[in-house]
């Protein structure tokens, strides 16, 4: 039997709003399709896009950013915030299931497998990567890439890659929140804007589709036509203004820990709170955060079937118990 192809669409100039609505449509055609699909989305900005369970207020600056005409939006995966100062690339990738592009991937092994060909096809486009660990890609030793992740209940996993080509991906500190700007994100490394570390004859264009192929390449599977560009729920993913969002509206005081990746966060909802929401920067499945400010007990969680990176279930679990103290001390 021949191996199924990895789905691709051309990479295309779209509006910000659009790139992101991509991740949950490919989510849903890798489903119907029972193979991955892939797309890169030449953007501009300037924005802000923040990982799916941050709070807005707690990493940015809403008037800062408004008044620099920066919009802040969010995207589906979990996982730290980027900035696109100018033009940029947002890679979008959906799997039907964590081993359809390497077999020997899990859910706690995702982005190291699967991040492979994307480091592969910089590697092609002039830009010696690699990849640490945790949220992002270096490119000649700077941080350069940001990573996204989820995993849905049924195991489709979606991945983002964002990337500014003008610009770097740290939000600049007139722009962040007080919080966002007590975290090291890089290491001590500075970050770097694509056109820094791609050779000189290089473009969005040229990089966005060397980097497609490379992931194709690596997997070992031939590319096809992607089947035309997929309903995008664009309404979705339109700017935030709210400061507490994605909290509900009503919940209790948000409290905040920090673990390696930087902050976790949660707030009680409810009159009689029996859950929480939970959200912050971790690398995780939203469904998983869902689960535990629910109320699951740690033991009763499949947590083998969802990734976990920069954060413990322990550190997730025990800011669910004090989000629920703190409206009770209210």
């Amino acid at each position: 039997m021949p191996p199924m192809p990895l789905r691709s669409l051309p990479p295309t100039h779209r509006p910000l709003a659009d790139a992101l609505a991509l991740g949950p449509a490919l989510l849903d055609r890798a489903r119907s399709a029972a193979a991955p699909c892939i797309a890169a989305s030449l953007v501009e900005g300037p924005a802000v896009v923040l990982g799916a369970a941050q709070r807005a207020g707690r990493v940015v600056d809403l008037a800062a950013c408004a008044a620099r005409g920066a919009p802040v939006l969010r995207r589906s995966t979990t996982g730290t915030a980027a900035f696109l100062g100018g033009r940029g690339v947002v890679w979008t990738l959906a799997l039907p299931h964590v081993a359809a592009l390497a077999a020997d991937a899990t859910a706690r092994t995702l982005l190291n497998r699967n991040v492979r060909g994307f480091l592969k096809g910089l590697a092609r486009a002039g830009a010696p990567a690699h990849y640490g660990g945790r949220e992002w890609i270096s490119v000649q030793h700077r941080p350069a890439a940001l990573l996204g992740v989820d995993v849905a209940k049924d195991g489709a996993v979606l991945l983002e890659v964002l990337a500014g080509f003008d610009a770097p991906p740290a939000i600049p500190a007139e722009l962040a929140a007080p919080d966002e700007r007590a975290v090291d994100r890089w290491l001590g490394k500075a970050p770097a804007a694509l056109a820094e570390v791609v050779p000189a004859r290089g473009s969005p264009e040229a990089l966005a589709g060397a980097v497609v192929e490379a992931v194709a390449l690596r997997a070992g599977l031939p590319l096809s036509d992607g089947g035309g560009p997929p309903e995008l729920a664009v309404e979705r993913f339109q700017p935030i203004t709210a400061p507490d969002d994605p909290a509900p509206a009503g919940a209790g005081p948000v409290v905040l820990a920090r673990v390696p990746i930087g902050w976790i966060e949660a707030a009680a909802v409810g009159e009689a709170p029996a859950r929480a929401w939970l959200g912050g920067d971790a690398l995780t499945a939203r469904w998983l955060l869902d689960a535990l400010g629910g109320g699951a007990a740690q033991g009763a969680l499949d947590i083998g079937a969802a990734p976990l990176d920069g954060a413990s279930l322990a550190d997730l679990h025990a800011l669910v118990q004090r989000a629920l103290l703190a409206r009770r001390s209210a």
